[in-house]
């Protein structure tokens, strides 16, 4: 028997009805996010817990004062780390013993290989102590041990009682810092009695009384102002006096 549209099926009273559409909608819409989440909790599990994506290659660049053989060294305990756990962040825990490195840029190379740029601290002086020569950043740190046949173009600093004292040490890396690099070139060596009185040494021997590490700027001005001014050949100049920059005296 054919059940005609409207009428029931056997003796029952119940009418199949069209279902909703939007409860149709609804239901696609439920099977279709549930397969969404499905598929990102795999991915998320591949990303962070396959070997497939584990760190086997460590490709480093940038680094003149660390070497590779140290950064390599450090970062050892990143091999077989999936790439998706490895950020800055971790890499920079790994190198927080080196001094020299200030900062590093990583990015992922799938499927096993991490890129790591290392930035380094731009060295202001070398410091001499005996037969030993080291390179020293911005900060007073130590970034690297020098042989005897490297040469940088660089201010030297001699160790002394003063120097030995961090922070003054501090002090006069901090001015040597602030030079312009075409001012800073023209120094020979810095030295330093207090955090308070810096003293630079220019190439052709003159002095610059600089005193405290305030006003760095203002000083920077007055000093190249001075360097610029026409000269008595029969009279020179000596002694730059900016500890005040305000008032500097040139005698």
């Amino acid at each position: 028997m054919v059940t005609k549209p409207g009428q029931s099926r056997g003796n029952s009273n119940v009418l199949d009805l069209p279902e909703d559409p939007r409860r149709r909608t609804k239901r696609r819409w439920i099977i279709g996010g549930s397969v969404v989440a499905a598929v990102v909790v795999i991915l998320m599990l591949v990303l962070n817990f396959s070997p497939i994506l584990a760190i086997k290659n460590v490709q480093v660049n940038g680094n003149t004062l660390v070497t590779d053989a140290t950064v390599q060294k450090a970062l050892e305990p990143l091999h077989g780390v999936p790439l998706s756990r490895v950020g800055t962040g971790r890499v920079m825990e790994l190198l927080a013993g080196e001094p020299a490195v200030q900062d590093a840029i990583v990015q992922a190379e799938a499927p096993n290989t991490l890129h790591v740029q290392i930035v380094e601290y731009v060295p202001v002086a070398l410091l001499i102590e005996g037969k030993k020569r080291s390179l020293v950043g911005p900060e007073g740190q130590v970034l690297a041990q020098l042989s005897a046949k490297a040469k940088p173009k660089l201010p030297t600093i001699e160790s002394s009682k003063a120097t030995k004292d961090p922070k003054v040490f501090a002090i006069v890396t901090r001015v040597l810092s602030e030079l312009p690099d075409k001012l800073l070139a023209t120094v020979d060596h810095a030295t330093a009695t207090s955090k308070d009185f810096v003293e630079l040494t220019l190439n052709d021997g003159t002095l610059v009384v600089w005193g405290d590490a305030q006003d760095a700027a203002l000083k920077n001005s007055v000093l190249q102002a001075l360097l610029a001014a026409p000269k008595d050949k029969e009279a020179p100049i000596k002694v730059y006096d900016i500890s005040s920059p305000q008032h500097p005296v040139a005698r």
